[in-house]
């Protein structure tokens, strides 16, 4: 009621308003409109560049003074190596067995046949100990597979397996070294090295892998 001399409230003459209960769901799909409106917003940002601006704003960044435009048709990925037909794998597999009954010094060593690869596991305290006469740790050993193996023309690999990942660094380094030993060994070309740790359930090891593929041959 408004009495004489007083002005007219203008918020005492609007209706209250009424809250009209909301479903559960407008909540979410509001955000979930706004997040696809800014994704969106994002995306044409990212097409729509400006490169002059861009590449002004590269030149001010440390260390980023060149800007390369490398084509679309450029092959980024690895060059795989040609390679030909090695020999089989089954027949590695008996091969090296026969080798490994014949020479005392490879007895320890299990064949293991994973159709593509044979799998020669090397006894880690054969290779790690220290020989008496002075040798290099397991050298008696390198040599054997070198001779085992040099007639092979199959591409090689050494993998050690460490249980912890604080060793991997050690692992590969021990890789490297035991893969340029048997190269000095007679064994044909130069053996990969790699480490990878153990999967769960197992054990730690130092295998020599022959694959079934062989290095391609170049030809004049």
């Amino acid at each position: 009621m408004i009495t004489d001399g007083q002005k007219p409230d203008l918020l005492s003459s609007m209706p209250l308003p009424t809250e009209t209960p909301q479903p559960p769901w407008l909540m979410s799909f509001a955000d979930f409109v706004s997040c696809l409106l800014a994704c969106f917003v994002l995306l044409y940002s990212l097409v729509a560049v400006d490169r002059a601006k861009f590449d002004k704003m590269l030149e001010g960044m440390p260390g980023r003074q060149v800007v390369e435009d490398i084509p679309g048709s450029a092959d980024r990925a690895m060059q795989i190596l040609p390679q030909d037909e090695g020999r089989n794998a089954d027949y590695l597999a008996a091969l090296m067995r026969a080798k490994l009954e014949q020479d005392p010094a490879l007895a320890k060593i299990t064949v293991e046949g994973q159709g593509d690869r044979v799998l020669l596991h090397l006894p880690p305290k054969e290779l790690l100990s220290i020989e008496s006469s002075g040798e290099a740790a397991g050298q008696r050993l390198v040599y054997a597979l070198g001779g085992a193996l040099g007639a092979v023309p199959n591409r090689l690999a050494v993998e050690v397996r460490p249980d912890r990942p604080a060793e991997f660094a050690a692992g590969l380094a021990y890789a490297v070294r035991l893969a340029q030993r048997l190269e000095q060994a007679g064994v044909n070309g130069t053996p990969a090295a790699r480490a990878r740790l153990t999967a769960p359930g197992e054990a730690a090891g130092i295998d020599l892998i022959v694959f079934d593929k062989a290095p391609a041959t170049s030809t004049p």
